[in-house]
């Protein structure tokens, strides 16, 4: 079930992007004969207007079709019986606006949920000393520690603030020998054993108890303010991040997720009640990567529209075609590549996000 609640999320950033392009076009006057989610043979159709609206077989995207669009990159397509209701007959100005509404919806859709998080799931902003989840195998678990209990101490140390226990537990190393009190039901009750380690780190001790949060909401004006900063915080993360992909600072392979890998952390964020903080991440990474000056993404398009306005007339279908073609083949072997680095991972046990 999470699975499905992470393709649907998946599915509704690609209707959002498509939505932004189909809905800017009809603002500007371009007819848009078809906007479809998925691809392959359609088992859903309805006109409503002048538009087609359907649902095809393959959910893993989705397109609005402007009319005219399609021959811009062909050699020998007629263009001479071109309406004005058509995506080439608009002003470059006009067109990039089309193209760039795609992005722009991606990218209002990150804020926005990222607004509705900080509005009513709010941030953390620190912890109490009761115990909210005990992690299974652990030192905690083994000796009978239970959601709902109060850290009293640990080691002999008293423990009013969570950060207390975290000092506490950070000077011991695994497999030392520790006492922690609680208090149960209105009585203390004391745990005795060994601290085991932390699966990711092994040199650092773990007890295995997750404390209950505690969480500051914010009003509409200030969740939205926060959002945008947010979004300008991982932008220029990523930006930082892909540097570090070219530069082979981090391996393309283990740090690069297709959609086996997307799939499988959003099913695991919906299971831990993080997803939609992951939406607005994956929403803001399709904007970004549809900037990208390749056809047949839209940075391709709008840097076309660009030469256009320096040169004073649109380039030519056959340069178009070869561009598209490269764009096309470079996609598509990123996609495989990101395929088989999930399956890689799949096979071999390997976490799909890297710590």
């Amino acid at each position: 079930m999470t699975v499905i609640v992470a393709i649907l999320g998946l599915i509704l950033l690609i209707v959002i992007h498509e939505l932004g392009h189909m809905l800017t076009a009809k603002a500007l006057g371009v007819r848009v004969p078809e906007f479809g989610v998925g691809f392959g043979p359609a088992i859903f159709k309805k006109k409503i207007g002048k538009t087609v609206y359907s649902l095809r077989i393959i959910l893993l995207g989705g397109f609005a079709k402007l009319a005219g669009m399609e021959g811009m990159t062909s050699v020998g397509v007629d263009r001479s019986d071109l309406g004005p209701d058509t995506y080439p007959a608009k002003a470059p100005w006009r067109r990039a606006l089309i193209i760039f509404a795609g992005p722009f919806a991606n990218l209002v859709a990150a804020v926005l949920i990222l607004a509705g998080v900080f509005m009513f799931s709010g941030i953390i902003t620190g912890a109490t000393t009761e115990v909210d989840k005990v992690i299974p195998k652990s030192f905690a678990a083994e000796a009978g520690i239970q959601p709902g209990d109060q850290v009293v101490s640990v080691a002999g140390q008293r423990v009013g603030k969570w950060r207390e226990f975290q000092k506490v537990v950070g000077h011991r190393k695994p497999g030392d020998p520790v006492e922690v009190v609680v208090r149960r039901d209105g009585a203390e009750k004391t745990f005795s054993g060994e601290l085991g380690s932390d699966p990711n780190d092994k040199s650092r001790a773990l007890v295995g108890v997750q404390p209950v949060p505690i969480k500051k909401t914010f009003g509409p004006i200030e969740s939205t303010g926060l959002a945008v900063k947010q979004v300008v915080k991982i932008t220029g993360l990523l930006g930082g991040f892909v540097g570090d992909l070219v530069t082979g600072e981090r391996s393309l392979q283990k740090n690069v997720s297709g959609p086996v890998g997307i799939a499988a952390v959003g099913s695991e964020s919906v299971r831990q009640g993080f997803f939609p903080q992951l939406l607005a991440l994956i929403s803001l990474n399709l904007a970004l990567f549809n900037l990208l000056p390749l056809l047949p993404l839209d940075g391709g398009h709008l840097l076309f529209i660009g030469a256009e306005k320096v040169m004073g007339r649109p380039v030519k279908p056959e340069t178009m075609g070869k561009v598209a073609a490269f764009g096309i083949a470079l996609v598509l072997a990123l996609f495989l590549f990101a395929t088989y680095a999930d399956l890689s991972k799949l096979f071999t046990g390997q976490p799909f996000i890297r710590e």
